[in-house]
């Protein structure tokens, strides 16, 4: 049985959408931090979308990734679309006859 402890509810992107932070503890013992994103219904309330869950040693990395809290993210550099050439139309002379076209 997993049990659970909410850590933090955090506002969604959108009135009826919010971030849980839970601690929730495994049955081998171990500790993880589910990340909830939760959607509001009428008559049924607050219901989980779906769940993250991170190991410590994930939560160590992800702290890693953003560093100390006094030193402001920055986007990174943005790159050049990839595009990928469409290819034109077939040259009218390489075309081969199908089975039965007579030819």
């Amino acid at each position: 049985m997993v049990v659970q402890t909410v850590l933090a509810t955090l506002a969604g992107s959108a009135p009826y959408q919010r971030l849980q932070v839970a601690l929730q503890s495994k049955p081998d013992g171990g500790l993880a931090i589910a990340l909830c994103e939760q959607h509001y219904a009428e008559g049924l309330g607050w219901y989980d979308q779906r769940t993250l869950t991170l190991d410590p040693r994930q939560l160590r990395e992800l702290q890693a990734v953003f560093g100390s809290a006094s030193v402001p993210l920055t986007p990174a550099e943005p790159t050049d679309p990839v595009i990928l050439p469409f290819p034109g139309p077939r040259d009218p002379g390489s075309r081969r006859p199908a089975v039965g076209d007579g030819a």
